[in-house]
């Protein structure tokens, strides 16, 4: 069984605070979701949803999908793509609320917990896997690299990965691509995990080229941008005066206009692997 630092803290969270309700919604939704004041933010919002049901798309239609780290708020857009949906988690607390918002869904699906690192399905068995903001939750590259490989075994030759992931280096965020080069300097990194405050969860973004290397083992790779704005920014910064009118759109036209590009400029990206066939031997 491999050694996952961090894993048990990140459930340990979400069990005794991060799905539980605070001010009529989640302590998550309030530390982490995303406002929408404006008509950028909704366009852009609308447009990832159209890129993501796109990239699932091809492998297929009523598509027998997998969601990974779905925790408490499962992502009920994606089943009109659906003929089956399969959610897990490893929060109890958080796949009880799963449960409770599916209460009205019609198609079969089912809840289950279990750690993606050690998926309990059968090797192919879905047409399609989408995981969001949870991969850089896990605090070991080893554990990362091991959930990467059960995305990629638990879906069949022909399939879709969908993995939204965070973007470690975004260049047109100096300030918090300096404190990632930081903290990823051993003697340096060391003092500022000594000094600054601790995060409620873990947070480990690995570089988009060491993501992709391990989708391409399976086959061919997009990375496309899913959010250039951080989550500080998107909530902080406004696009109707001053400076920020101007940053959202200019955001806006990378984002629309130059999704690749802008998957290393900004702070989330999406990487779709679509997984090759078997070779059959001569």
């Amino acid at each position: 069984m491999i050694k996952r630092p961090g894993t048990e803290r990140t459930r340990r969270y979400y069990d005794e605070e991060g799905w539980h309700s605070q001010d009529g919604d989640s302590v998550d939704h309030n530390l982490f979701g995303l406002k929408e004041d404006g008509p950028i933010r909704v366009e852009l919002r609308r447009l990832n949803t159209d890129r993501i049901h796109l990239a699932l798309s091809r492998a297929g239609t009523a598509l027998n999908l997998l969601e990974c780290g779905c925790g408490g708020a499962p992502q009920k857009g994606l089943l009109v793509l659906c003929s089956r949906y399969t959610g897990v988690d490893f929060s109890e607390t958080g796949l009880r609320m799963a449960r409770s918002s599916f209460s009205d869904v019609r198609i079969p699906h089912e809840f289950l917990k279990a750690d993606v690192c050690a998926l309990p399905f059968d090797d192919g068995a879905f047409d399609a896997v989408y995981s969001a903001h949870m991969i850089y939750h896990i605090d070991d590259a080893v554990a990362q690299d091991a959930a990467i490989a059960e995305l990629i075994r638990v879906v069949r030759p022909g399939g879709v990965v969908v993995l939204i992931a965070a973007n470690p280096y975004p260049l047109v965020f100096p300030v918090r691509l300096a404190r990632r080069l930081a903290s990823n300097t051993p003697v340096v990194g060391s003092v500022l995990n000594r000094v600054r405050s601790k995060p409620p969860i873990p947070y480990k973004p690995m570089a988009i080229g060491w993501m992709r290397q391990r989708l391409a083992r399976t086959g061919p790779v997009e990375v496309i941008a899913l959010s250039m704005p951080s989550n500080y920014f998107y909530r902080e910064v406004t696009e109707f005066k001053g400076l920020g009118k101007l940053l959202w759109k200019a955001i806006r036209w990378l984002e629309v206009d130059y999704p690749r590009l802008s998957a290393y400029l900004g702070s989330y990206v999406m990487l779709t692997c679509r997984k090759n066939a078997p070779r059959m031997n001569a």
